[in-house]
């Protein structure tokens, strides 16, 4: 009793990943001309920018590397704490976190959720939850308007619970141009898809005068970003998971389980996999210990800080390039 649609609530519930993932399509975007390099470069440039070793990137049959099932894991726990404070910022009811099982009941709210909302509203913008830091630090704000858009807390009874129970790297790579980042798109709308004009331009006619005219009118807009770059990951997550929604006025089971199907193991739903995608920005800086050197020689990067950019491909990877 499981439901992959996402016209009424945008949560996918399901027991296999999408099928692009199946594919090997890693919704790297037609702007990505690397995207006819083989998986295991793109792969190594990305690492090389989280400060992974090429020897540890070689794939050996049978065998994931440790940094590997880090970063996955990392992902699980990070994942399990967005989706709390989400779906606390969206129905505004207390949610659950009891040894990394999340659950919210949405029926136990104790007063009107129409009289918060409307209070809410009456004294903010539309994207009420835009000054929630804690969860803006762990989702992208247009990912987050997406749920803030599509969920109405005043139509339907949400219970849900959700346990990650295993979780694995499904693609990794870094955006091929250097000084490439969401926050200077965003502010210079101009710079998205100049990846695939100035590849085109190439093929078209090589490094011609119009080739380095655009490659100066790109250089304007990162140039003070030249030394970050960008690395996008997806991860693959199991969970045991309850999802339920009803309508608040009838309490129809509009999607998700009904209440006698919790009977997955250890009572706790059933199990589905989820596909998170995250994205991080990686800085070359100036270290005081060693030269800022790794064991090859090479200059260390300064990471930031991973952050949900979709899930479960709501937005269809949310590119940004």
């Amino acid at each position: 009793t499981t439901s992959t649609s996402n016209l009424l609530f945008p949560w996918r519930h399901a027991p296999t990943l999408p099928d692009r993932v199946l594919a090997h399509n890693d919704y790297s975007g037609q702007f990505n001309p690397t995207t006819r390099d083989p998986y295991i470069l793109r792969k190594l440039i990305a690492a090389r920018e989280l400060n992974v070793s090429a020897w540890n990137v070689l794939p050996i049959p049978f065998y994931r590397h440790e940094w590997e099932c880090d970063l996955a894991n990392g992902f699980a726990v990070g994942f399990g704490f967005a989706v709390e404070e989400l779906w606390r910022s969206l129905f505004r009811v207390p949610v659950k976190n009891e040894n990394g099982i999340i659950s919210i009941d949405s029926s136990t709210q104790t007063t009107s959720i129409t009289d918060h909302i409307s209070s809410s509203s009456s004294s903010s913008s539309p994207n009420k939850d835009d000054n929630n830091e804690y969860l803006l630090g762990m989702m992208d704000k247009k990912l987050l308007r997406e749920y803030q858009t599509l969920v109405n807390p005043t139509d339907v009874h949400f219970k849900f619970s959700l346990e990650p129970i295993a979780s694995r790297l499904q693609h990794l790579f870094a955006v091929p141009v250097p000084g490439l980042t969401r926050e200077i798109v965003e502010d210079n709308p101009y710079v998205r898809g100049s990846i695939y004009r100035l590849h085109s331009s190439y093929e078209e006619n090589g490094f011609d005068e119009r080739y380095f005219d655009m490659l100066t009118d790109f250089a304007k807009y990162n140039n003070d970003a030249r030394d970050k770059r960008t690395v996008i990951a997806e991860a693959a997550i199991t969970c045991l998971e309850f999802f339920q929604v009803r309508d608040r006025a009838s309490g129809r089971l509009v999607m998700g389980m009904e209440d006698d199907d919790d009977d997955g193991e250890r009572g706790r739903g059933e199990e589905v996999v989820h596909i998170v995608r995250f994205e991080v920005v990686t800085e070359e800086k100036s270290w005081d210990n060693d030269n800022g050197d790794d064991d090859d020689g090479n200059e260390r990067r300064e990471i930031g800080n991973w952050k949900i950019t979709d899930v479960d491909d709501l937005l269809e990877g949310n590119l940004f390039h």
